[in-house]
Formats: C-alpha cells, sequence, structure tokens
C-alpha cells in the first residue's frame, strides 16, 4: 500500500483525539468502571455490550466482537476507506495534510461519465430556469410559493423545457462518443420506432438528486402549469433506477444536512422536497426526505451514517400518519422524535398558511416522543367498544413500560386513561406494571447471557489456559522493546495462536504495530490484537515473570501433547494397529518422563 501519509502523521493524528469524544458524538455512552458502555451501532441490541477503552483509545462489542482504533470505528460506521477516516479525524483536530498533488488523484471511478452527465445537467435545467423567457414564468409560479432567488440557488431547482430533445442536443454536442452512457443515464427515453433519444423530463420543475458526496446523481420534475393540472399530469416524476441512482437508499439534501447533523446530532425526516426546502427557510438545514418512495431499511441503513436521533417531521393528513406508524416500526434502532403538523397540512402548507418563525418553533418545541404519537394515533375509533378499549391498553402498555422514565410512564398512564370510559388510572398502570415484570424478567436472562459473553474473547468462544499464557506474553513484548529485541533472536521462538503469531511476526519486522498495519490485516487477527490490549497487566515486567510464562506455556504445549499421543493410542489400538499403539506409547513414556 503506497502511503499517502507517514506512519507517523497518522500516529499524531490518532493522538490528537480521544476516542470517546468522537463514539460519544453517535453512541450514548455512559461511564462503567474505568471504560464507556453504550449500544453497539453495529448490531440492534437493548442490552449495552459495546465498550470503549479510554486509556488504551479503542472500542469492543461482546456482542457482534467488532474491534478497533478510532480509524476503524470511523470506516465501519460510516463505510467509508482507511484515509477518508484518517482525513476526517485530521479535520477534526485541526491538522493539515500536506499531500503531494500526484497523490490527491482520485482513482478513476467506471460511472464518471454519469455524474458528469447528471451535473451537466442540472447546470442546463439551473441555466433555462434563471436565464430564459420561458423561466421567468417558472420563477413566478416558484415565487408564489414563496420561494425565492437564494432558495433556487442553494437547491440548484432548474427547469426543463418543453421541446422534447432540447437537453439530448445539448449534452449528445458536448458527449459525442457517449450515446451508450447516454442512455444509460436516465436523463433520456428510447423511441422504440425512430430508436433515438428524447428527454425524460418535459415542462417541469428540476429537482437535482444529490449522493452524500454532493455528485448530482438523478432528478425529481415537478408539474407546474394548469395545463399539466388538468391533464392529470403525475405530480411528481422520478429518474428512473441507475447504475448510480437507486431510489430506495438515497436522501435528498443529504450532503448538506449531514454536515449541520455532524453539529446537531440529529436529522429531520420529511415526506417531500418542498418539505425540505419549506424548513430550510424556517432556518433549519439539518432535514432530508426520501425521493418518492416509502422509507425502506436501506434508508434507515443510510440515515444511521450520520446521525443516531431522527425527528419524523411528515404530513398531517391521515396518509401521513399512517406514514409515521410505519416508519417507526423501520426506526427502531435509532432515537426518534415526531413532530405532527396541525390541520392536516404537510410543512410546507404550514408555512404558507404561517411564519418562518412558527414553522421553526413548531419544528423545535413541537415535539413529541413515539409513545405520545402511538397514544393518539391508536386509540379507538368507538370509543364505547369495549374489546377495542382492552386491545388499546394492552398495545399502549406494551409501548408505556419500554420508557426508561418512570415519570414519562406515569404521564404516558394518565393521558392513556382519559381517552377511556371505561379504564381508570389504576387499571392502565397495572397492565402497565404486568409488562414491568415481563420486560424485567427479559432483561434478566439477557443480562445474564451478556455476562456470559463479557467472559469470552473476540476470538475464541472459550479462552484456553494457553492462548491465555500468550496472550500474556505477547502483551509484554507489545510494550517492552527490549523483551521484543531479545525474542528476535531466537530464531526457533513461535507462538501456537495463529493470529497471535501473525501479529509476533508484524511486530518483529516494523518494532510496532500502528493504525496502518490494523487496517490491513484480517479481522481475527485485529481482533485478537484487541483481546491482548484488553489484558489488564502491570506496568512494570516483575522479576521471572516471563520465565514463569514461558514455563506454563511449555507445560501446557506438552500437556497437549501427551493428550494428542493418548488419543492416538487409543485409536491404534481400536483399530488393531498394535505396533502404531506401542510407538506411540512409548513415546508417551518419554515424554513424561522429561516432564518430571
Amino acid at each position: 500500500m503506497a502511503l499517502a501519509i507517514s506512519r507517523e502523521t497518522i500516529a499524531d493524528i490518532k493522538n490528537s483525539v480521544n476516542i470517546v469524544d468522537v463514539i460519544g458524538e453517535v453512541v450514548s455512552l455512559t461511564r462503567s468502571g474505568n471504560n464507556y458502555l453504550g449500544l453497539c451501532p453495529f448490531h440492534k441490541e437493548k442490552t449495552p455490550s459495546f465498550n470503549v477503552v479510554e486509556d488504551k483509545q479503542f472500542f469492543h462489542c461482546f456482542g457482534c466482537g467488532k474491534s478497533g482504533d478510532v480509524f476503524k470505528f470511523l470506516e465501519d460506521y460510516r463505510q467509508i476507506s482507511f484515509m477518508e477516516s484518517v482525513r476526517l479525524v485530521a479535520e477534526r483536530a485541526g491538522i493539515t495534510l500536506d499531500l503531494p498533488k500526484q497523490q490527491t488523484v482520485a482513482k478513476a471511478n467506471p460511472n464518471q461519465i454519469l455524474y458528469d452527465l447528471n451535473s451537466e445537467a442540472a447546470q442546463f435545467y439551473h441555466a433555462i430556469l434563471m436565464t430564459t423567457k420561458e423561466g421567468q414564468l417558472a420563477r413566478d409560479y416558484l415565487q408564489a410559493r414563496g420561494l425565492d432567488e437564494e432558495v433556487l440557488t442553494h437547491f440548484n431547482i432548474g427547469l426543463a423545457p418543453k421541446q422534447p430533445d432540447f437537453l439530448y442536443k445539448a449534452l449528445s454536442d458536448k458527449y459525442p462518443n457517449h450515446e451508450e452512457a447516454l442512455a444509460q443515464s436516465g436523463l433520456f427515453n428510447i423511441d422504440e420506432a425512430s430508436s433515438r433519444l428524447y428527454d425524460a423530463f418535459k415542462n417541469r420543475i428540476m429537482f437535482p438528486l444529490t449522493d452524500d458526496k454532493g455528485r448530482v446523481i438523478a432528478f425529481s420534475g415537478r408539474i407546474w402549469t394548469q395545463q399539466d393540472h388538468e391533464q392529470k399530469q403525475a405530480k411528481y416524476k422520478n429518474t428512473r433506477s441507475t447504475l448510480i441512482f437507486n431510489k430506495s437508499y438515497e436522501l435528498y439534501h443529504v450532503d448538506k444536512a449531514k454536515k449541520v447533523a455532524q453539529k446537531t446530532h440529529e436529522l429531520y425526516l420529511m415526506e417531500g422536497f418542498m418539505d425540505v426546502i419549506a424548513v430550510y427557510q424556517s432556518g433549519i438545514e439539518n432535514a432530508v426526505a426520501s425521493m418518492g418512495t416509502a422509507l425502506t431499511p436501506e434508508h434507515v441503513r443510510h440515515l444511521s451514517q450520520f446521525t443516531k436521533k431522527v425527528i419524523l417531521t411528515y404530513d398531517g393528513d391521515n396518509a401521513g400518519q399512517e406514514a409515521i406508524a410505519k416508519s417507526l416500526e423501520l426506526l427502531d434502532s435509532l432515537s426518534v422524535d415526531v413532530v405532527r403538523i396541525p390541520n392536516h397540512m404537510d410543512p410546507d402548507e404550514f408555512l404558507r398558511h404561517n411564519s418562518k418563525e412558527a414553522l421553526k418553533q413548531l419544528l423545535e418545541q413541537g415535539r413529541i416522543s413515539s409513545t405520545e404519537f402511538y397514544i393518539q394515533h391508536l386509540k379507538p375509533e368507538n370509543s364505547d367498544n369495549l374489546q377495542a378499549e382492552i386491545a388499546y391498553v394492552e398495545k399502549m402498555a406494551k409501548l408505556i413500560a419500554q420508557e426508561p422514565s418512570i415519570t414519562a410512564q406515569n404521564s404516558y398512564i394518565h393521558k392513556v386513561a382519559e381517552l377511556l370510559p371505561d379504564f381508570d388510572y389504576f387499571q392502565v398502570e397495572q397492565a402497565v406494571n404486568n409488562e414491568r415484570l415481563i420486560s424485567r424478567s427479559n432483561r434478566q436472562k439477557t443480562s445474564q447471557y451478556t455476562q456470559q459473553q463479557v467472559l469470552s474473547p473476540p476470538v475464541s468462544k472459550s479462552l484456553s489456559a494457553l492462548m491465555k499464557a500468550e496472550i500474556q506474553l505477547f502483551h509484554r513484548l507489545l510494550h517492552h522493546d527490549y523483551l521484543l529485541q531479545s525474542y528476535r533472536n531466537r530464531l526457533d521462538f513461535t507462538f501456537d495462536t495463529p493470529e497471535i503469531e501473525a501479529l509476533y511476526e508484524l511486530l518483529c519486522q516494523q518494532g510496532e504495530i500502528t493504525s496502518l498495519d490494523l487496517a490491513e490485516i484480517s479481522d481475527a487477527e485485529r481482533q485478537m490484537y484487541y483481546r491482548v490490549l484488553e489484558e489488564r497487566l502491570p506496568d512494570e515486567v516483575a522479576s521471572g515473570e516471563i520465565e514463569a510464562i514461558e514455563r506454563r506455556r511449555e507445560q501446557l504445549l506438552t500437556e497437549r501433547d501427551i493428550h494428542k499421543q493418548s488419543k492416538q493410542i487409543r485409536e491404534s489400538s481400536n483399530q488393531g494397529d498394535v505396533d502404531g499403539a506401542l510407538e506411540a506409547l512409548q513415546q508417551l513414556i518419554a515424554q513424561k518422563r522429561n516432564m518430571e
């Protein structure tokens, strides 16, 4: 691997931050002894098993086995390369990386032509909107909707002209030898009769869709003329799926919103583009929207790269409320608040009927918990139906019992009881208490299981005495150069545990194991490295300590060989191989004498 940054610089960058602070921005951590504990961001869990070891500057999850330093955390959490994680930490620490110009050139992306075509199209559409007579009519329409020039520029909004092949002529002239890429871009459709390409979007307000790197990957076009409304054209039309666009994964405005989310630690999730634009006008810039489709697990995974808290802000009508309920099920791994827009309006409509200040106040101060949302959403339509009331109480009791705050639980119990003519506070409380008991029992079982896992290392289901001895010996070699130098001269010495032997060879070659090395070795070797770091040994090597570990290790190796030979004797004897059994027996006797 050709280094763009020296190992020394990488080490300095790593030492410039505290891993607790970095991970603490996306994982809620609680001090537990010398470490910090939280819910693992890499797998779903309800009982914390994710440990951050501050004095050693690494993390380890006893549930899924993931381990690493600050760079590895960012790699896995944000799905980026090692060098990208180094750059992120450097930026955080205010360290300027002086990279040679030739090393900053990124590897050519095989789909770069598609990004280029979409970028050219975005500029083309924006110019049509901002500089033509046809565009002036669309700008008047948008201005009546409250979108000024600053908003049009920020979101790079454009206009697809009425002509059927205006964009195609412009791009085909600029890219004369890329007919296949033009067809794959999603910007054009094919006329089956003539096999010619024509523009996929005509006479629509154009919203460029960008990925989280800010590259234009697709478009959504909205009708705006009275004629198109009367002809019942689809209100929105999206680019079809392409090599660079998957509407079930991408989020509108994510490239800009994620930068604000790094400071606020939360993202607003909207239903549509105009809603994101509306809340931007009110001063809230950390809002995204799914692109013309219901929320998917892929969307949630995408969101999870940038935040652990989502504020669901869907339309206030019945369809929007149903969408909130479905989305809450998908977002159960994240912290979620809900904003209910009054009078069945969406955020864009609310802004047009009220002020920017009123919308911002609603978004910031009108949040409710998911439990409060369900109290209203699930309440029976017919309050005189006793069976419906019972089913409602049972559903709400499960949700209320999961609330960590007893004060909040009591408030929710009151709210539920107030909605029902046949239940009082104490009856609802009893249902919640029953769920509390069930939940407590389940937590105790889970806690016992987690404690059992805490006793196990990440590299093996059971830690043998031999592996334990080798971990302690390697720990000493890793932290004491004079011992490492002594063992380097012992050409006949090897570790029995394969992962430790691989780490030992790396240590002998370089004299240290760096973050760069950890990025290149196998997962099993990396997990073993952090298992070694977890070993709590005194700073100073005691007199005779290494010799004692060596003797213990040799004894365990010999005992294992004796066990193997005993097994071989039994197998040879059972198979009638008398000579083989006698030979193995003689070796076993000789080995036992040597031990004595």
